[in-house]
């Protein structure tokens, strides 16, 4: 059994991440102690857990690192020594799946405002909130005309918005309608995001297009898979019907998000997987050979990157919004 404290640090992450208390850490402290250090500090943790960007930090560390990734990337072993990802591979022990959706409103999808039947039925048809129109598959797009030709659909972001601006609360806009189009932006096994989430939680019925893992991960029975019609036409036409017949909608509406205990089961998975690394905190990246040269190359552009330049480029290649 190793130490039973742990110092870990949290870097690269996006601007509104709580590093002082999350997931994570919660996870950790459910088997031992835990000091969280500032990203700023000087001091190099024992576990260094780092996102996606929009900062390289992480390249100036030469300590475990743990991989998170939000976005529908595979971790790169040659960086992390272990992921948390959206993947179901074990990657031999290095990897494991915990959706991004599981930082998010996780028990507000589970228990949501409840509704009474004039309140649920007396709203507008169906909402979109979306602003990247390019940088995704062209299927998502290809959605929202077909169901626009059969009513016109609310748009609350960047892309078509004709509600005046771009809403500040996604949850409050779209719980003001009985369905939101809840679309990733590309589908792979396994990543599935808030975007199905969200919907739940304002208590309105998602239209899910993404992988079939959200039907392992939700109830089927709560949500439209688009995966689950052969043609739009048919799609429409279960639209239709669930628009217009108050007792089918309702009953979707109604039906619990959760099958089971999905979120208990992946926390405990998650402090599992943490604690096994902490108890047992081994490098699994070599220090040797290319992966060795590749590491030194990398830590050596950090300096790059924090420069004007390097903002400039992450402003052009790592933020765009969703």
């Amino acid at each position: 059994m190793g130490n039973r404290t742990v110092t870990v640090k949290f870097v690269d992450f996006w601007q509104s991440f709580d590093w002082r208390d999350n997931r994570f850490v919660r996870a950790l402290r459910s088997q031992r102690q835990v000091t969280v250090l500032e990203p700023s500090s000087p001091e190099v943790p024992d576990i260094l857990f780092y996102s996606r960007g929009p900062g390289c930090d992480h390249l100036r560390y030469d300590c475990l690192k743990v991989y998170f990734t939000g976005e529908n990337d595979f971790p790169d072993f040659n960086e992390c020594d272990y992921a948390l990802s959206f993947y179901e591979c074990d990657c031999g022990g290095r990897n494991l799946r915990y959706p991004l959706y599981m930082l998010y409103e996780c028990d507000e999808a589970a228990c949501p405002p409840v509704l009474s039947d004039a309140e649920a039925l007396d709203r507008g048809f169906c909402s979109l909130v979306m602003s990247n129109a390019s940088n995704c598959h062209p299927r998502r797009l290809e959605i929202v005309d077909a169901i626009e030709a059969y009513r016109p659909l609310a748009y609350g972001g960047a892309f078509r918005n004709n509600v005046g601006s771009r809403v500040e609360d996604k949850i409050s806009f779209i719980s003001g309608y009985k369905f939101n189009l809840a679309l990733e932006n590309s589908v792979m096994p396994g990543y599935v995001t808030e975007k199905l989430l969200e919907p739940l939680a304002a208590a309105t019925v998602p239209i899910y297009w993404g992988a079939d893992a959200a039907k392992h991960d939700f109830n089927p029975e709560s949500f439209v898979c688009v995966n689950d019609y052969a043609t739009f036409d048919s799609l429409v036409a279960e639209l239709r019907r669930l628009d217009n017949d108050s007792a089918a909608y309702l009953a979707m509406l109604r039906a619990p998000s959760h099958t089971g205990d999905t979120v208990a089961r992946m926390d405990t998975r998650l402090a599992e997987f943490l604690n096994a690394i902490a108890d047992r905190p081994e490098r699994r990246i070599s220090p040797y050979g290319e992966i060795h040269n590749l590491q030194r190359r990398n830590r050596a552009l950090v300096p790059l990157w924090h420069s004007r330049v390097g903002r400039a480029a992450a402003r052009l290649l790592g933020h765009i919004a969703k």
